[in-house]
């Protein structure tokens, strides 16, 4: 996320105390979520997002997962407890969606290669 916040912050053309004075947050503050020190608040991540033109969900799910990997961080348990989490939020595996255009290529191949195995086969 720390990149990302920077890089459409640099691309606005708007440096950190502009950032920080348009939010009404302290300048400090900027510099430490680009540099990963700091974690902002949902709301402070709905107003970068809005200000700084970046997609919300892109980042709200950059931050959820950021807060998640702190809270897990170096719990010997801390997979099993979000895999429990999970079948409480989500009971049914979540369906990846496929956006990668190499994944899907890759996955079309795959397709045809069973395909051509099952008419060989008859």
């Amino acid at each position: 996320m720390k990149s990302l916040l920077r890089n459409a912050r640099e691309k606005k053309g708007l440096k950190t105390r502009e950032v920080a004075e348009l939010l009404q947050i302290d300048q400090a503050l900027i510099s430490k979520f680009e540099s990963g020190q700091r974690n902002p608040t949902r709301k402070q991540v709905l107003q970068l997002a809005e200000l700084l033109e970046i997609d919300t969900e892109t980042i709200v799910v950059l931050w959820l997962k950021e807060k998640i990997l702190r809270d897990i961080e170096g719990e010997p348990l801390g997979i099993k407890a979000l895999a429990a989490a999970q079948t409480e939020i989500a009971p049914e595996p979540v369906q990846k969606t496929n956006s990668d255009p190499l994944q899907k290529l890759l996955d079309e191949m795959d397709a045809l290669k069973h395909k051509f195995e099952n008419l060989r086969g008859t």
